[in-house]
This record gives C-alpha cells, structure tokens and sequence, in this order.
C-alpha cells in the first residue's frame, strides 16, 4: 500500500509543516535535557510515544484501525518501559573532552559501532538489490537514531560540562564540532529513512517495529559507551532487563497483529 500523496511535495504539505516544527521543538529540548540522564533510561522513555501513535494514527490514517490487540501490547509496552526505567542507572557523571575521548577509544565501542556500520551497509545493500520492505526502513532508522541519541548525549555533556566550569575553550575542539555535525547528520537521515517507511506502510506497524530497533541500539550503545552498566547493581540489571524483555513482547505483539491483518506480503 503506498500513502505517499500524488505529485506533491512534503514541503507543499501542511500537515508535513506542522510535523517538522514538532520535531525541531522537540529535538531542541532532547539536546538540553539529554545530558542530564543515562543513556540507558532515556532510549526506554521512546516507548511511551506509541500510545500516542495508537491515538494518533487512526485520526490521520483511516485505513488504520485500533484492535484489541493492538491496546493490549501498548499497555504491556508501558508496563516493560516503566519497569525499565525504575531500574536503569538513575544518574549520569560530567563528560569532559579527556574523558569522551577515552570513551570512543574503547576497544567495545569500536567493535559494536563496526558491528552497526556494517550491519547498515549490509541492510542498504540489500534493499537496493531485492528492494526495501519495512524491515529494512525500522532497521534502517532504528540504529541511525541508536547512533544520533549516543552524538547527542556527548555534544549536550561537553556543552553542559563547559557551562558549569566556564570554559569554553573545549569547544573549540574538533571532538565537539565533529560531535555537533554527527548529531545532525545522523538525525536527518534516521528522519528520511523513518518518513519514507512511514509513507509506504502503515504507521501502526513502523512506529512499533522501529521503536525495537531504535531501544536496541540505543541502549546497546549506550551502555557500552558510557560503561552505564557499572553503575547498576545486579537485582537493577536483572529486573532492566525483564523490563526490556516485557517491552519487546509487548512489540512483538504488534507487529504480529498487524502483519496477520494487512500486511501479508510485505514482511518477508
């Protein structure tokens, strides 16, 4: 099913217009606030956007239709997101440049951000030669957003840590420029890939199934850049990640109700 409108271009759609303002309110205050909590409890908090996606989506769509089904796995998606979050690292220490620095080198950051450059040329690849289905757009998108959430979270505590300490001459540095330039590339593609997946399929299956992804990503990355997980006891990993688990039911759910009911043949 195509939802792309005929011959007009998003910039000439106002309710295209009014999406993009949203966004940009919305990724200023992420900037301002993402420094001042883990990574690993922030990703998690992108879950609680589905209910609003289950309100939404049959308001602007009306091909969309809100099952049972699809209120039950909401309601389990909140019930695993909130577990996670009351177990996450609840405080995040001051990133200066030595020690974002220190970070990137770490041999488990290199190795999981080959593993996730090559995964993604691995998904362009083939979506170029057998096509994109929606798998590859949500993957595609999600661990774009797992890596943006990680530029972010380093440009906003070098930001941070330079306000306190009323120096700025850190921010000269090519680190937080390059950081800054990341964070903004990064977020337009992940928003390219997600618009056009959203064109072509339905929202009450890409928003899920991304969401998968984008946690995935985001809190892997999370706690193996900022070594998040040291500051968690054991009981905090093991019930972080039964909420984790409890989330991803909870999208699995979804995206399986979905699939059975409209899209049969484009999640192969």
């Amino acid at each position: 099913m195509n939802r792309e409108e005929n011959g007009r271009k998003p910039f000439m759609q106002p309710l295209w217009l009014m999406g993009m303002a949203v966004i940009v309110v919305d990724a200023i205050g992420d900037f301002v606030f993402i420094g001042l909590a883990p990574q690993s409890m922030l990703a998690p908090l992108g879950s609680l956007s589905l209910g609003w996606n289950v309100i939404l989506a049959p308001i602007f769509h009306r091909d969309e239709n809100v099952t049972k089904t699809t209120v039950i796995a909401t309601a389990v998606i909140y019930v695993g997101t909130i577990i996670s979050i009351l177990y996450a690292a609840t405080s995040t220490p001051s990133y200066n440049l030595e020690r974002i620095k220190e970070l990137a080198g770490n041999p488990y950051f290199i190795n999981y951000l080959m593993f996730t450059l090559a995964a993604q040329g691995t998904l362009i690849l083939h979506g170029n030669r057998k096509g994109y289905s929606m798998l590859h757009y949500t993957a595609l998108a999600g661990s774009l957003g797992g890596e943006t959430l990680i530029f972010a979270k380093s440009s906003s505590e070098l930001v941070k840590n330079a306000i306190m300490k009323g120096e700025f001459d850190e921010l000269r540095n090519i680190i937080p420029i390059m950081a800054i330039i990341m964070t903004i590339v990064t977020a337009l593609t992940q928003l390219h890939v997600l618009n056009t997946g959203l064109a072509k399929f339905e929202a009450l299956v890409v928003v899920p199934v991304y969401q998968t992804f984008y946690n995935a990503f985001a809190i892997t990355g999370g706690l193996i850049f900022f070594q998040e997980y040291r500051a968690m006891s054991k009981k905090d990993t093991t019930m972080y990640s039964i909420g984790l688990m409890i989330t991803l039911v909870g999208v699995n759910m979804l995206v399986q109700q979905r699939r059975k009911s409209v899209l049969p043949s484009h999640v192969e």
